[in-house]
């Protein structure tokens, strides 16, 4: 899996992210914020402050890091 090389909020709890390689996803996290790793992401505030060191996602200045790995698990396990 490649680099992250930008994170755009979306609406519905969306992010539209473009890998090192050209490539682009939409991970949908709208299903996950009633789990405990991701609930503090039902603050939309917070949701729209993400941000990518290239290897993370983060949220809140550090709040909460998760690897690309975890968010293409989201992609294609639902």
């Amino acid at each position: 899996m490649g680099y992250i090389r930008s994170v755009l909020p979306m609406k519905d709890y969306r992010l539209f992210m473009e890998m090192e390689g050209g490539s682009t996803v939409t991970v949908d996290l709208s299903h996950k914020l009633c789990t405990i790793k991701y609930t503090e992401l039902a603050d939309e505030s917070l949701f729209k402050n993400v941000k990518t060191d290239g290897d993370y996602v983060i949220w809140g200045e550090g709040r909460l890091r998760v690897t690309v790995n975890e968010l293409m698990e989201v992609v294609l396990l639902g």
